[in-house]
């Protein structure tokens, strides 16, 4: 998700306006300063720590607890090499450096709306003006990357009010046996009644329609007591997460996903980090020290002290796996889209002015008539409404002859083709039970 940040202006007033910031700023996981500085935010971590209401005082500072989503150190990362990427063109803000501060929502609604906020209002704790809000929009960072799950966006955005996101839903010539909810923070009985649903239904077709953490936690309970086998339609959301394979219930599994891409330099960018690098900042200490048991200078009790025998290039796992760059390209454009936004609203055919003052509604202008390449190859546009190009491969979970799990793209959706001809086919769907064909019986449930 790409937004652009600020409020509309309040009408200039003469009388002193003077605000304080109620709570401390959340500090950014990953930051560099520069001429113009994006906002980045993704789902690195799945809880934020929990504390009791008093009510007396004010709540502490939001933080991030639980394991490192690996995978989301990865987008994040991916913004901060495309940034080091542009600033070394000469062709793209010649003269001007771009800056980062990426931010971890936690998974939670609630810090994404911190920092959204926080990237509107800037981190002065006072501000003193004579013409309302006008130069405070203004402060915001010009655009944001991120999050990586609609439902964050869809909350920052929402409370910003820049626009909004309609759904609609229809089913046509099926029965609907039930629909059930599960948040991770739910009691454990929950997860074990929704489990219990699944088992206990006629229904053969199951849409799982949730976030990767939460479907984590619903498999792992659904494998201590397997139920018949299901056909599973999968979302963006975690259709081409591989930490999934291991669930062999999940054969047959389809989805849409972003199509898969190559972006030269990114694989040795993650690879290059040392563990004096990684202590600048504390998403990579804490992936440093998880990664390899270890403490750099005693940042961690009881563990041993790293000693610079760790290998980087050894580890196997998401944030070094780089075969199947997905949402990891997405992040590349949308962060190129931004900066060549920027250049278009600052430069002129010889050279850009650093001190130019402009509103995220100029970047958000200029971000509709964008149309590039990007080094990888992939072209970038917007219509007037925002949207690129829509593009998807249909991916199905097909067992290999080794008998694991793994992703086959059977086909691709492409949104700019002729109408009608938008989706095809490239093979062949193995379906529930390795079946080619779909087994129609008028009387099942979805």
């Amino acid at each position: 998700m790409l937004w652009i940040t600020g409020l509309n202006p309040a009408e200039s007033k003469s009388e002193l306006v003077r605000c304080r910031l109620w709570a401390e700023p959340q500090i950014a996981g990953l930051y560099m300063n520069g001429d113009f500085v994006i906002g980045g935010i993704f789902s690195i971590h799945y809880y934020t720590r929990s504390e009791q209401k008093t009510y007396t005082r004010q709540p502490l500072q939001l933080q991030c607890s639980g394991s490192l989503n690996l995978r989301q150190l990865r987008f994040a990362r991916a913004m901060e090499f495309t940034i080091h990427e542009i600033n070394n063109r000469t062709d793209l803000l010649p003269g001007i450096t771009l800056g980062y501060q990426i931010h971890d929502s936690c998974a939670e609604a609630p810090m994404a709306v911190k920092v959204a906020f926080q990237f509107a209002n800037g981190m002065e704790p006072f501000y003193n003006d004579t013409d309302s809000c006008s130069k405070s929009a203004a402060a915001a960072v010009p655009a944001v990357i991120g999050d990586s799950y609609s439902t964050f966006s869809i909350s920052m955005t929402r409370m910003l009010g820049l626009f909004g996101i309609p759904q609609a839903a229809q089913e046509e010539g099926i029965c609907v046996e039930y629909s059930e909810s599960y948040y991770r923070t739910q009691p454990r009985s929950k997860l074990e009644r929704v489990a219990n649903v699944i088992r206990r239904s006629t229904a053969r077709v199951i849409v799982a329609f949730l976030h990767e953490s939460e479907l984590l936690f619903l498999l792992e309970e659904l494998a201590r007591e397997p139920p018949p086998p299901l056909q599973w339609i999968g979302t963006e959301a975690w259709i081409m997460d591989s930490e999934f394979l291991r669930f062999n219930m999940c054969a047959g599994a389809i989805g849409f996903g972003i199509p898969r891409s190559v972006i030269p330099g990114l694989p040795e960018f993650l690879l290059d980090l040392s563990p004096a690098q990684a202590l600048k900042s504390p998403l990579l200490t804490e992936f440093w020290e998880s990664s390899f048991s270890c403490s750099l200078k005693g940042s961690s009790e009881g563990a041993r002290e790293c000693d610079g025998s760790e290998d980087i290039r050894a580890l196997q796992n998401p944030y070094t796996d780089t075969s199947q760059l997905r949402v990891t390209n997405l992040v590349y454009k949308a962060t190129y889209a931004i900066a060549h936004a920027i250049h278009g609203v600052i430069c002129n055919d010889t050279q850009c002015d650093k001190s130019a003052k402009f509103t995220p509604w100029q970047i958000l202008d200029e971000l509709t008539r964008v149309n590039f390449t990007t080094k990888n190859g992939y072209q970038v546009s917007f219509d007037s409404s925002g949207d690129p190009v829509a593009v998807y491969e249909l991916i199905n979970w097909q067992i290999k002859k080794d008998g694991r799990l793994d992703f086959v793209s059977v086909g691709d959706y492409d949104s700019s083709r002729p109408r009608g001809q938008e989706f095809s086919m490239s093979r062949a769907i193995s379906w529930i039970g390795g079946q080619s064909e779909v087994q129609y019986n008028p009387y099942n449930s979805l």
